[in-house]
C-alpha cells in the first residue's frame, strides 16, 4: 500500500508499512458534499451503508447553495434532487423570505437533515490531502481538519469535488480547457438582492480562472469581489443588494479521462451510449466570447449553424464516472469524462445532483454484489435509479438509431428529411435545423444544394444558406458565395436561435478558413486592419453590444481562418506572419469584450490574441514577433 499526494503541484508518493490500519473504515467515502456529492452521500447512505461526507466549506449543496445559484437552467427532471426541492419549497410557506428558485438557506437545512438521517457522517472544513492506494484500487483517505490530521479506510471514494481532486491526487488523468488555448469558460458572481416580489439573485461573469491554481482562485475572488455590478458609485433605490455568494460560479476545470469518454463529435455522429444511468439535457452553453477559437466541431454547430439555441439529451453512462485503470473509485460532478466541448450541456445543476445520485447508488450496488465498480450490471443499476426517477428514458429525445437506407435521421425528430421543407427552411430567416439536416443528410442532397446555389437573387437567402450547407460538407462549389460573402461583409443575422444567433459574414470566413482557400487570404488580411468601419449591426446585445465586440468577433475569425489557411498552404505563411506580427505589436492595438450578461463590464482579450500568435508563429518556424516599427516578420536566417 501507498499514500499518494500533491506537493507543489506535483504529484508524490510514500509507501505505507505493512499492516497499516485506519483508525475508521467506511463503505463510501464521498469527498465535496455540493451539487453532485450531497446527494451521492444520501443516496448511498439510505441503502444502509457507512457513509463518510467530507467538505471544505461549512455547508451541503455547493453551487446551489453557498453558489446562490437558486435557480434552474435546464437539466431533464426526476429523481432524489426533486423530492428535497419540494420539501424546500414547503418549508419556504412558513415563515421564511420569499425568495426565486429553490432558496439556498432552506436547502442546507434539508440535505442537512437527510444526510443526519441516513446516518451520514459529515466533516465540514476538512480538506482531503491524501489517498491510499492498494495497487489500482483506492483504499482509503487522508485530510486535514479542526482535528488536525486524520484518515480512514474506504471501499468505494466518490469525488465530487468539482475539479477531480482526489482522482488527480491518486494519479488519475484529466484533461482540461479548450485545445487552442487551455482556456476554460469563465466563471460567475452570484449577487443576492432585495426586490419587490423578496429575495433574489442574478448573476454576471466576472472573467477566467483556473480552479486548480491557488493564485488564480485567490485573485479571482478578490478581483470579482470588487465588481462594479454590486460595488458602485452612486445607488439607485432599486439597489437593495444583501451580499455577492461566497462560493465562485465556476462553470469548468478539469475533466477525469474516463472509461466512457463522452465528446461532441460522438454526439454528432450519433455514437452514443445506450446504457445511460441519466440524461443531460440542454443546449451547448458556453459563455465565452471568443468562439473563433472553440473547436471545429462547435463552431459548425454555433457558427455556421447558429445552433447554439436547439437543446439536446445525452446519454450519461456508468463509464463517465470511472477513472481509467483506477478501480475503488468515482467521480460525479461537473468533472466526470467529458470533452471540453460537451461540459458546455453536461454541467446542469439538475443533471449534475442526478449525476452524484447515481454515484451513490452505483457505489452501493458494487458493495452489495461484491463487484468492481466497472462490473456493476447496468440491468440492476437501471432498475434502480428509474424507481426513484433518476433515470428516465422520457427524458431523451427520441430513442431511433439513424437508418440512412429509410432516410430516417435519428435521434432527434426536428431534423428535416424531406428535400423540399429543407429548401423551404434554407429560404427563410430560421435556416439552422435545415443547414444542419442537410449535413446528415449528405451526398443525397448536394446536387439539390448546387442547384440552388445558383438560383436567381430572388434566392439570395436560399442560395447563401445552401453554400453554408455545402460548405459543412466540404463541397468547393460553396467557395465562391462565400467569397463574395466575406467581401460584402455580410451583416445578416439568423433567427434560428433564441438568442446568440452568428453573423454570416464571419461565418463565411470560419468556412472559408476550414475549406483552406488561398484566395481569400488578402481580404482576410484586409478586415484585420480595417476596425474603423466595422459597425454593430447585430440585434443580440448581451452577445455582441458595441462596434468594438463586432469587429473583435470578425478579427479572430478572420485571424484563425488565416491561420488553418497556412497550416495547408505552406507558401502562405510568411505573407500572413508578417501582417498578423506587424499590426498586434502596435502601441494602439487593443481588444476586448464584455461578458455575460452584463454590458459594462469588460473583459481584455488583447493579451489573449498575442499568446495565440505567437504560438502559432513558432509552430510555423517563423521569427519571434517584431519591436513596433522594425523590421517586416520573416524566416530566420
Amino acid at each position: 500500500m501507498k499514500l499518494l499526494y500533491r506537493l507543489d503541484k506535483q504529484g508524490m508518493e510514500q509507501p505505507v508499512p505493512a499492516g497499516h490500519s485506519f483508525p475508521e473504515a467506511y463503505d463510501i467515502a464521498v469527498v465535496g458534499l455540493g451539487t453532485a456529492g450531497a446527494l451521492a452521500a444520501i443516496s448511498a447512505a439510505r441503502r444502509g451503508h457507512r457513509v463518510l461526507g467530507i467538505e471544505r466549506l461549512n455547508c451541503m449543496g455547493g453551487t446551489g447553495t453557498a453558489g446562490t445559484v437558486q435557480g434552474y437552467y435546464f437539466g431533464s427532471r426526476g429523481g432524489l434532487y426533486e423530492a428535497l426541492d419540494e420539501e424546500v419549497a414547503a418549508l419556504g410557506h412558513h415563515g421564511f423570505t420569499k425568495t426565486g428558485g429553490v432558496n439556498g438557506e432552506l436547502k442546507k437545512a434539508v440535505l442537512e437533515k437527510h444526510a443526519s438521517e441516513a446516518g451520514v457522517t459529515v466533516l465540514y472544513e476538512c480538506s482531503v490531502i491524501g489517498v491510499y492506494m492498494d495497487g489500482e484500487k483506492t483504499v482509503g483517505l487522508r485530510w486535514l481538519g479542526p482535528d488536525g490530521l486524520c484518515e480512514a479506510g474506504a471501499r468505494v471514494i466518490i469525488d465530487c469535488t468539482g475539479d477531480a481532486e482526489v482522482c488527480v491526487t491518486a494519479g488519475g488523468a484529466f484533461r482540461m480547457g479548450r485545445s487552442s488555448d487551455g482556456q476554460c469558460q469563465p466563471f460567475s458572481n452570484v449577487i443576492k438582492q432585495v426586490t419587490g416580489y423578496g429575495v433574489h439573485q442574478f448573476y454576471t461573469d466576472s472573467g477566467y480562472v483556473d480552479p486548480t491554481d491557488g493564485d488564480s482562485i485567490s485573485q479571482a475572488i478578490i478581483d470579482s469581489a470588487l465588481r462594479t455590478t454590486h460595488l458602485k458609485d452612486r445607488y439607485e433605490a432599486k439597489d437593495r443588494l444583501i451580499y455577492v455568494a461566497p462560493q465562485l460560479g465556476i462553470r469548468e476545470g478539469r475533466f477525469i479521462d474516463g472509461e466512457y469518454n463522452i465528446t461532441l463529435d460522438d454526439f454528432l455522429q450519433d455514437r452514443l451510449s445506450d446504457q445511460p444511468v441519466f440524461y443531460a439535457y440542454s443546449n451547448l452553453d458556453n459563455h465565452s466570447k471568443d468562439v473563433a477559437l472553440e473547436s471545429e466541431s462547435y463552431q459548425d454547430w454555433i457558427v455556421a449553424a447558429s445552433l447554439w439555441g436547439l437543446n439536446v439529451s445525452v446519454p450519461v453512462p456508468l463509464g463517465a464516472l470511472i477513472p481509467r485503470q483506477m478501480d475503488g473509485m468515482l467521480v460525479a460532478g461537473r468533472c466526470i469524462a467529458l470533452d471540453h466541448d460537451m461540459a458546455t450541456l453536461v454541467r446542469m445543476k439538475r443533471d449534475m445532483q442526478k449525476c452524484g445520485e447515481a454515484a451513490g447508488i452505483a457505489a452501493s450496488l458494487a458493495i452489495e454484489l461484491d463487484v468492481p465498480l466497472r462490473g456493476v450490471p447496468h440491468a440492476a443499476l437501471s432498475a434502480l435509479l428509474r424507481s426513484t426517477g433518476c433515470l428516465d428514458e422520457r427524458n431523451h429525445v427520441g430513442l431511433r438509431l439513424p437508418d440512412p437506407a429509410k432516410n430516417d435521421l435519428g435521434t432527434d425528430p426536428r431534423w428535416l428529411a424531406e428535400i423540399p421543407a429543407i429548401r423551404l427552411a434554407l429560404a427563410s430567416d430560421r435556416p439552422g435545423i435545415a443547414i444542419w439536416s442537410a449535413k446528415r443528410l449528405g451526398a443525397r442532397i448536394n446536387d439539390e444544394l448546387r442547384q440552388w446555389l445558383l438560383s436567381g437573387e430572388s434566392d439570395e437567402q436560399l442560395r447563401r444558406h445552401s453554400a453554408i450547407a455545402l460548405a459543412l460538407q466540404e463541397d468547393r462549389a460553396a467557395v465562391p458565395l462565400l467569397r463574395q460573402m466575406v467581401r460584402e461583409r455580410d451583416s445578416y443575422v439568423p433567427r434560428t436561435s433564441r438568442k446568440y444567433n452568428q453573423v454570416r459574414g464571419y461565418a463565411a470566413i470560419y468556412l472559408l478558413g476550414r475549406l483552406a482557400d488561398a484566395e481569400i487570404v488578402p481580404e482576410l488580411l484586409n478586415i484585420l486592419s480595417d476596425r474603423d468601419s466595422f459597425a454593430n449591426v447585430s440585434t443580440d446585445v448581451e452577445f455582441i453590444n458595441s462596434d468594438e465586440e463586432y469587429y473583435f468577433q470578425f478579427f479572430t475569425f478572420s485571424l484563425t481562418a488565416l491561420f488553418r489557411i497556412g497550416d495547408k498552404h505552406v507558401e502562405t505563411r510568411q505573407a500572413i506572419a508578417r501582417a498578423v506580427g506587424e499590426l498586434v505589436v502596435q502601441p494602439d492595438f487593443a481588444l476586448s469584450v464584455t461578458l455575460k450578461p452584463s454590458k459594462d463590464q469588460h473583459y481584455e482579450m488583447t493579451g489573449t490574441i498575442l499568446r495565440l500568435v505567437e504560438s502559432k508563429l513558432r509552430q510555423w518556424g517563423e521569427s519571434e514577433l517584431p519591436a513596433p516599427g522594425t523590421a517586416p516578420v520573416g524566416r530566420s536566417g
